[in-house]
């Protein structure tokens, strides 16, 4: 693994989380989609952050089998981000992301 500071780890996350919403859009619509079709599923989750959790334990899991892979650590990151915003926003912030849905 490379020598790079906790800053630049955190930049590179950041970068990361940037490129993937210019591709994907805001996370927040993609774990709303998630969270309504694991519903359809059958799957009892409380709130679309508990997709970030599942995200978060999948890469974790994926670590053990190879913790060399840097953009693993990064992906980390970026999950506890999305995760954070998540679990610290309001209902009404997730007004824009139910009503451009589409799922």
């Amino acid at each position: 693994m490379s020598e790079r500071s906790l800053s630049d780890w955190l930049s590179d996350a950041g970068d990361t989380l940037d490129d993937r919403g210019l591709e994907y859009g805001d996370p927040r619509h993609n774990l709303l989609r998630i969270y309504k079709i694991a519903r359809q599923l059958g799957i009892q989750l409380r709130d679309p952050a508990d997709v970030a959790l599942i995200f978060i334990a999948t890469k974790l899991s994926r670590m053990v089998e190879s913790p060399e892979r840097e953009d693993s650590y990064l992906d980390l990151i970026g999950y506890a981000a999305i995760l954070a915003r998540c679990r610290f926003s309001s209902p009404e912030d997730w007004d824009d992301v139910e009503s451009d849905s589409k799922y």
